[in-house]
């Protein structure tokens, strides 16, 4: 954990991204007024996840749930569905497209960019695609946001760039921002383990969005949190102890109502039981 990011700085940079896209030009998508900023780049440190403004009403619970959900990596399991009202309405042949975890874990894209930053430390290939053709001619509301996610070391820096072709600032970026985030962390890990990258350190997160924008239901909201005395608060996860905790990551029977906890606590994983420690929750959007 970064620890020289106070909830002030934290405060701060979340508030220039939300004062940026304020400023940005108006268009109807679908029939729905937003405002955008188009081709918008933002950076956040190591470790900076959560927009846990007061007026923005972010769950940590849900944010949990998700992470869960990618963990599983199966776009046929729809129990994201009781965590938040909106995978309702795009479910299509029972299936959602936007589980992220099917191209990062069951399809192999977190391996190789492990294989390919082992094999070429400088690599500009260790990239996981998630959109592809067939997302963007189906027919179904629920095409992936983001394109890919990067990885590249530079001075000894483990950076991570995220390309989206849009994203929502509000809802998106809140859940957004962890969820990469985390697997920043977790490639971190795992190339740790290897002698090879001795002195490694967490670089940046880069994210950059062809469409950032805010729905005009969020205007007011909007407002709220670019606002002088808008309340904010620092949250944090606990740190992903090893490569050992990822690969338990991996391999956790998540979908087994009968597991209980095995190893978490004895192994001293403490953010695997930050994650299992979700609470029920409802997000209507």
């Amino acid at each position: 954990m970064d620890t020289r990011f106070t909830a002030h700085l934290e405060r701060e940079i979340w508030q220039q991204i939300y004062r940026e896209v304020s400023q940005g030009s108006f268009s109807s998508p679908r029939n729905l007024r937003i405002v955008e900023l188009e081709n918008y780049h933002y950076v956040l440190p190591p470790c900076m996840r959560f927009t846990n403004f007061t007026a923005r009403k972010m769950s940590i619970d849900y944010i949990k749930h998700e992470t869960m959900w990618f963990l599983r990596g199966d776009p046929y399991d729809l129990s994201i569905c009781e965590n938040a009202t909106m995978w309702r309405n795009i479910i299509v042949r029972g299936r959602l497209n936007s589980n992220y975890g099917l191209a990062i874990w069951r399809q192999g894209g977190f391996d190789w960019v492990i294989e390919e930053l082992l094999r070429d430390p400088d690599s500009r290939r260790a990239c996981i695609s998630i959109l592809n053709e067939s997302h963007m001619r189906s027919d179904t509301k629920d095409v992936p946001c983001t394109a890919y996610i990067n990885f590249r070391i530079r001075k000894n820096h483990l950076n991570m760039s995220v390309h989206m072709r849009s994203q929502d600032a509000i809802f998106g970026m809140t859940n957004d921002a962890p969820a990469f985030s985390f697997i920043h962390e977790m490639v971190f890990e795992t190339l740790k383990e290897n002698g090879q990258f001795e002195g490694l350190e967490m670089g940046d997160y880069h994210h950059t969005a062809d469409s950032f924008h805010v729905y005009e239901r969020h205007f007011e909201m909007l407002e709220q949190l670019t606002a002088a005395d808008a309340q904010f608060e620092r949250v944090t996860a606990p740190k992903i102890k090893n490569a050992m905790e990822v690969r338990y990551l991996r391999t956790c029977p998540w979908t087994d109502p009968n597991y209980q906890l095995k190893s978490e606590e004895a192994a001293g994983y403490e953010f695997s039981r930050w994650v299992r420690d979700a609470k029920p929750c409802l997000i209507k959007k």
